[in-house]
């Protein structure tokens, strides 16, 4: 099949033939539909270096094959389904508590294992969520990032008309972004320096985006109030202390965003203020079906954060471009 790999001169990639997946135990492979292009596929394509990898966890796609032990019941041939990008032992308690993450023999499709920047790939049958007609083909790569935002407004939520702060447009920003509107929050001030992303969030239900770099983010809240909940989305240093600075007493605030490099913030700002701070990753099998729910009935519409749809040839030059500048909303691979 054709796939697009880590090249030898990473984070560089490009089109090759690799061998068909063959499934083993419970899996299942899937022709790829449609595969997003995460912030994490880049942070890995320059970091891990492992030529011959291929990336891509953000994946929807129609069931052609079964492993010997997988349910071909539950997962007839033809099945439209999008898949939880994770694989665990299935019998740990990170596993019985429905978080294969947590898993010690964990492995992320895309990273440990081939991912969805290819025609097929096998996925774990355990992970596995159908996905209704309802729901368009456009969109349905974009349960698993809605799913990691669904996830962190459950942790973190906001109550019905609190104003909420959304530090970083990009994918994941806009989807906390969609559910916060979705989920009755009040004000949603968008605080991200690109203007394409500005627009984006202001499509996707903010009532304000700001460039941080000219505004101050107090000032775009109505009375100039301090927002009560906080999402830090872009990952970046110095932006958990700017959203503890910006929160109200008693605020709540979300990481979300994966910063990767030391960071520092100032522990008073927190006392002083009481407040309350939460990280967050990946998510349960509750999200995802939440996500499918919310899509199928038009609770939420996503499409706007697809700014960009490439083929497997047309990969490795965008990939090229989004690691110098993500210059936008979300780019989905269509084998």
């Amino acid at each position: 099949m054709r796939a697009v790999v880590l090249s030898d001169a990473p984070p560089a990639l490009e089109t090759a033939e690799v061998a068909d997946p063959t499934p083993l135990g419970d899996e299942v492979v899937l022709r790829v539909d449609g595969c997003g292009v995460c912030g994490s596929d880049l942070h890995v394509a320059g970091v891990i270096g492992a030529p011959g990898l291929v990336m891509g966890h953000e994946i929807a796609g129609e069931v052609v094959d079964h492993g010997p032990d997988a349910d071909a019941g539950r997962w007839p041939i033809g099945s439209r389904v999008v898949a939880r990008p994770l694989v665990g032992c299935g019998e740990c308690a990170g596993c019985r508590a429905d978080r294969p993450d947590r898993c010690l023999q964990s492995q992320l499709v895309g990273l440990q294992r081939p991912g969805g920047f290819a025609e097929y790939v096998s996925v774990s049958g355990r992970e596995l969520f159908a996905i209704p007609d309802t729901v368009d083909d456009a969109v349905r790569p974009l349960v698993e990032p809605l799913a990691i935002a669904r996830h962190a407004m459950r942790l973190t939520p906001p109550e019905q008309g609190e104003p909420v702060l959304v530090l970083g447009a990009g994918p994941i920003g806009l989807a906390i972004t969609l559910w916060a509107r979705h989920l009755g929050a009040g004000e949603i001030v968008v605080s991200d320096p690109s203007e394409p992303r500005r627009r984006l969030a202001a499509e996707l239900g903010a009532s304000a985006a700001v460039d941080p770099t000219t505004e101050p983010l107090g000032a775009a809240f109505a009375d100039r109030r301090q927002p009560p909940v906080a999402f830090e989305c872009a990952g970046r240093p110095g932006l958990l202390n700017e959203a503890m600075s910006v929160a109200d007493w008693e605020g709540r605030v979300n990481v979300v965003g994966i910063c990767l490099s030391e960071d520092t913030f100032l522990p008073w700002t927190g006392i002083s203020k009481e407040l309350q701070i939460r990280f967050s990753i990946y998510y349960e099998s509750r999200d995802f079906t939440d996500t499918i729910e919310a899509l199928a009935s038009g609770a939420i519409d996503p499409s706007a954060m697809i700014t960009e749809t490439v083929g497997l040839d047309a990969l490795p030059e965008r990939f090229a471009r989004l690691s110098r500048d993500a210059d936008g909303g979300k780019v989905v691979v269509r084998p």
